[in-house]
């Protein structure tokens, strides 16, 4: 970061970081993605509301950035100002026992942060790419593990400047689903209810599950780890029908399905946004007509797409 110094133009007047024409393919795990008109990294919640504020008063469409780890952005980019949450990084232990995390700090750093002081509850997490407030919006879960179960409140902002804070209805969750989706609130930090553990039995158990996604190649090329969600009223994950309906390996120009596990879809050539996008719906269209089952895409496409 750059200080104090003030970062203006016409339209925003920030201390934290503004640029334009940022190619968003540097801040995402896929590693595609044209440019942003206006890339901001806001200090603070004061520079959020001005960003907020400008953009308003300009027109101009605003896009939230968390880790990039569950996104497909356009080759054409995304029009408006895209704000990098990552300098809401907060981290601190409340004596109510309530961990509270910013939502731009890295999910897996802040389990292993909490499993090696000794406090269990985001374990299951560790090694999955990815911002506490994408893990929240997504509603999180990997090995039996969900984020919403340890979830207790987030204070959002709204697209107004005020702040506020969110309780937890079950209500409102379920499998890959949180009320984050329905809402333009702006995720600044969020609570989790932890409970003591043991330091050495929950790095074993990180330690364990990265290798286990180490094993499954989630790290060997650029992607945005499971490409379909895993609904098992198939009766089955959907890397398994991938691999029944003949698909490993699968390729549309750069983009390719993995030898080693069906349901990661790779940047193997220097793919484009378009031919990623393409193979998720080839893969999606195959697995159909094999098993009569479609199959929802995890990644979330954003930005101008062509026609």
């Amino acid at each position: 970061m750059h200080g104090k110094v003030t970062y203006t133009d016409d339209i925003f007047n920030i201390e934290g970081i503004l640029l334009t024409s940022e190619p968003l393919w540097r801040h995402t795990t896929f590693g595609v993605g044209g440019p942003a008109d206006y890339f901001a990294v806001p200090t603070d919640e004061d520079d959020l509301s001005r960003l907020l504020t400008g953009a308003a008063e300009a027109n101009l469409p605003v896009f939230i950035l968390g880790g990039g780890s569950n996104l497909l952005v356009a080759d054409r980019g995304i029009r408006g100002l895209v704000v990098d949450m990552k300098e809401f990084n907060e981290y601190r232990m409340e004596d109510d026992g309530l961990l509270i995390l910013g939502a731009g700090l890295d999910i897996s750093d802040a389990a292993w942060r909490t499993g090696n002081a000794g406090y269990s509850g985001l374990e299951f997490i560790f090694g999955m790419p990815g911002s506490v407030g994408g893990a929240l919006w997504m509603n999180a879960r990997c090995y039996d593990g969900e984020i919403s179960r340890v979830f207790a409140w987030a204070e959002v902002m709204d697209r107004g400047g005020g702040v506020r804070r969110c309780g937890k209805a079950d209500s409102e969750w379920a499998y890959k689903v949180s009320p984050f989706q329905n809402s333009d609130d702006i995720i600044l930090r969020a609570a989790f209810r932890v409970d003591k553990g043991s330091p050495d039995e929950l790095r074993r158990f990180m330690n364990e599950k990265r290798d286990d996604r180490r094993s499954k190649g989630h790290f060997r090329a650029p992607c945005a780890g499971s490409a379909f969600k895993n609904d098992r009223a198939f009766g089955e994950p959907s890397g398994v029908l991938i691999d029944r309906a003949g698909l490993k390996g699968f390729r549309v120009g750069g983009a390719a399905v993995s030898e080693w596990h069906g349901n990661i879809i790779i940047n193997d050539r220097g793919a484009r946004a378009r031919e990623i996008r393409d193979l998720l719906a080839v893969v999606a269209d195959k697995v159909e007509q094999e098993t009569g089952f479609r199959m929802e895409t995890e990644v979330q496409p954003v930005g101008e797409w062509e026609e």
